[in-house]
């Protein structure tokens, strides 16, 4: 069930952009500011200290790891990520394969820890963090495919195979879970791309250097409801 939900939510909501009627701007920037402070928050009261209670000094290593791994996809993916889409006018209507590759290696990766948490409670924090987090991601690959100006049929299967990213991560992940030095090895490197990307989300600012109240209430909203996890444990 959640393999599906993972492909259903990416698949669904980079379909929203052939839906011409439908205004998503401003609701993007919502739910990413919302979903980058919910994830870190995750991060840090939960999979954090978990983390550290079991592989010690090890885990620093590999959460460094993962954060400059994801600076170096950054640079590949022109940090659609957190929100950014830069549409090289030279290269318009041809596949932009780097950006494509870098989104799904982070889709990939960030899929990780969602082997560590108890699916069977429901309560899955990061799993709806995850959720909520896709949405927004695969509009923006999606309308970014569409500024190249490709084929709906090159965006269809784009979307698609970028779906499958995320499930396939968790469906790795467990492969892994029975080696269990390797498996937290694994998800510390994923946790650390986690803390990049909503870290970046949540600290860029205008040119100013202001955070716009249109920002600034859901991340505190991402925040208090990840300490509302708190009292599940």
């Amino acid at each position: 069930m959640m393999y599906l939900g993972l492909f259903l939510v990416s698949l669904l909501s980079g379909s929203l952009v052939f839906v011409k009627q439908l205004q998503l701007k401003g609701k993007i920037s919502f739910l990413l500011a919302f979903s980058g402070a919910y994830l870190l928050g995750i991060c840090l009261l939960h999979l954090i200290p978990e983390l550290f209670e079991t592989n010690g000094e090890s885990v620093g290593l590999y959460l460094l790891i993962g954060f400059f791994l994801q600076l170096v996809l950054d640079y590949f993916s022109g940090g659609i990520e957190h929100g950014h889409t830069h549409v090289n006018s030279k290269k318009i209507g041809r596949f932009p394969f780097l950006i494509f590759i870098s989104l799904g290696l982070h889709a990939f990766l960030e899929s990780f820890p969602l082997t560590e948490l108890n699916l069977e409670t429901g309560t899955n924090s990061y799993l709806w963090g995850l959720l909520l987090h896709k949405v927004p991601i695969a509009i923006i690959l999606a309308s970014l495919l569409l500024a190249y100006k490709l084929k709906s049929s090159q965006i269809l299967l784009a979307i698609i195979l970028f779906s499958l990213m995320a499930p396939f991560g968790a469906f790795i992940g467990s492969s892994f879970s029975a080696d269990t030095t390797i498996y937290k090895q694994f998800l510390a490197v994923s946790i650390g791309i986690i803390l990049h990307l909503s870290t970046t989300i949540l600290l860029e600012t205008n040119e100013e250097h202001h955070i716009s109240i249109r920002k600034l209430v859901p991340i505190l909203l991402g925040v208090a409801l990840a300490l509302l996890t708190l009292l599940n444990h």
